[in-house]
């Protein structure tokens, strides 16, 4: 294993906060080459008890041969790091020399002694020939400032999501004792936490100062909002929707692709299907929680909340979000709020039913969720039970097409349908959404207001022919913006409820200014 292998790159999806969804006791089912996360015997970091150390004083002094290197200062996301490109020395293990290959710092000390965190904690990590890794870790306390630091200060203090040159950084400013330390044989402390590490935790507890801790905090705080959602949505911008495609190797479609989402639902472009058949829903009550996602608030079910069926497949409802304003537009006319309610299939194929609002009347999931909307910050927030049948949309009357994922990856083959009612929600609703996004993310990213809510512009579609659920094949006019949208329009349209019950009149035609 390479130290590259060794350590996530920087968008993989990890988090440090208990009982989120990317937290620690959650890192194990993020990706199946961390399981050893939640299944090793000897992960990392421990308690340094006075309880279970015992003296080997046939360990020897702590053998270090470092010197001055080529290094670059790296925000990771989760830590800051310095990494050293040239030769900057190694470690002498009993007779196995180990490299020096970067340096990072954790605030506060992951590594505990008795029990007791300290302000900060820093990792030289080394590799060996053979990729076996060695790290020692040093704690400290608030005092005088640190010698590594001071030279790093003010190039933390401009460090934002590209690596600054530091030139030649000397290893050595690192400055630990030889003599006393504790050591043992445990894990990475981060992602995918490969056991097998030598931990060397030096006992002398060194020295940082305010302004140093407080630089490394504000340096990870800055750009860890943007490591959590890399992507924006301020045009022009390097992490606009124009740029999503170069941010990431595997988001190339969202600049590249044919059935991109959203598009404009033009009455040159809509053509009646009858035989689509009725929109069928079958949802149950289940737990969930409210997610702030940066770009969107999310309502994630975490039980069977039930699925929508087309044409004889299983679609597996997710979550629901909100976009603020819609993405998908009516004649080229944006709507207040859009909501996307999103299913998978057991091939992992998506379906998403999206929901125009107006001003008016307050929507009833929305007000079950006010309170805690109005509360929402980083963490997420059990919601209990929520039934998603509260959405109330109608089935009687939708559009649908084949599209993509309106965020990055912008994948493909995503099966649209747009509910044709537009439903209310009231202003302070709408403004309960918009400030939720807003806080804690929006500041951090530069957030423009006349895109406050997340959203994507409308995209060409760059096909001449577009298959709608295998039942019709529309021919898309290349004078057109968009590809042809299949247009569905039944009578009688029924849907099962959470009791089981068949409903007909769930999009009753008494608001037909709406229809």
């Amino acid at each position: 294993m390479t130290v590259q292998d060794a350590f996530p790159s920087e968008d993989e999806e990890f988090g440090y906060t208990e009982g989120s969804s990317n937290g620690p006791e959650n890192w194990w089912c993020l990706n199946p080459k961390w399981r050893v996360c939640g299944k090793g015997k000897r992960q990392s970091p421990i308690d340094l008890s006075d309880k279970v150390v015992h003296e080997f004083p046939q360990l020897g002094n702590l053998q270090k041969y470092y010197k001055p290197a080529p290094a670059l200062l790296k925000n990771m996301g989760h830590a800051i790091m310095v990494q050293w490109n040239g030769n900057a020395g190694h470690l002498n293990i009993n007779g196995t020399y180990y490299k020096l290959i970067q340096c990072h710092w954790h605030t506060p000390s992951e590594h505990t002694f008795n029990g007791t965190k300290f302000e900060l904690e820093l990792h030289a990590v080394h590799q060996n020939s053979k990729g076996e890794i060695a790290v020692i870790g040093i704690w400290y306390k608030i005092g005088r400032p640190d010698g590594l630091l001071s030279k790093l200060l003010k190039d933390l203090k401009s460090l934002g999501e590209k690596d600054i040159d530091l030139g030649v950084i000397n290893p050595g400013m690192m400055e630990f004792g030889d003599r006393k330390y504790y050591r043992y044989v445990g894990s990475l402390t981060t992602p995918p936490c490969t056991e097998g590490v030598v931990w060397t935790i030096v006992k002398k507890v060194k020295t940082v100062s305010k302004e140093q801790l407080r630089a490394l905090k504000e340096a990870v705080h800055h750009v860890s909002q943007l490591k959590d959602e890399e992507f924006g949505y301020t045009e022009g911008s390097s992490n606009g929707p124009e740029n999503w495609w170069r941010l990431n190797p595997k988001w190339r479609v969202c600049g590249k692709g044919k059935r991109q989402s959203p598009i404009d639902l033009s009455d040159k472009v809509v053509h009646e299907f009858p035989q689509l058949g009725k929109l069928q829903k079958y949802y149950n009550p289940a737990p969930a929680l409210l997610k702030n996602m940066g770009h969107a608030i999310m309502v994630q079910w975490n039980g069977n909340a039930g699925h929508l069926n087309i044409n004889g497949t299983y679609y597996k409802l997710i979550q629901c979000h909100w976009h603020t304003p819609s993405e998908h537009t009516f004649n080229g006319t944006k709507f207040e709020l859009e909501l996307h309610a999103v299913h998978q299939n057991s091939k992992g194929e998506i379906a998403v039913i999206g929901i125009w609002y107006k001003i008016g009347r307050p929507d009833g999931l929305l007000s079950k969720l006010l309170k805690d909307l109005k509360s929402l910050g980083e963490k997420d927030i059990d919601l209990g039970v929520i039934n998603p049948g509260m959405m109330e949309f109608g089935c009687r009357k939708y559009y649908r097409y084949v599209g993509s994922l309106t965020t990055p990856p912008c994948s493909e083959g995503v099966v649209w349908t747009i509910v044709q009612k537009v439903k209310t929600v009231s202003r302070e609703q709408l403004r309960a959404l918009k400030e939720a996004v807003h806080h804690p993310y929006s500041e951090r990213r530069g957030r423009d207001e006349s895109n406050e809510g997340g959203w994507r512009q409308r995209q060409r579609h760059k096909c001449c022919h577009e298959w709608l659920e295998n039942i019709a094949e529309a021919n898309c006019d290349r004078d057109f913006d968009n590809t042809m949208v299949a247009w569905r329009d039944e009578k009688n349209c029924g849907h099962r409820d959470n009791n089981g019950d068949d409903n007909s009149n769930d999009d009753d035609d008494s608001n037909n200014d709406d229809d």
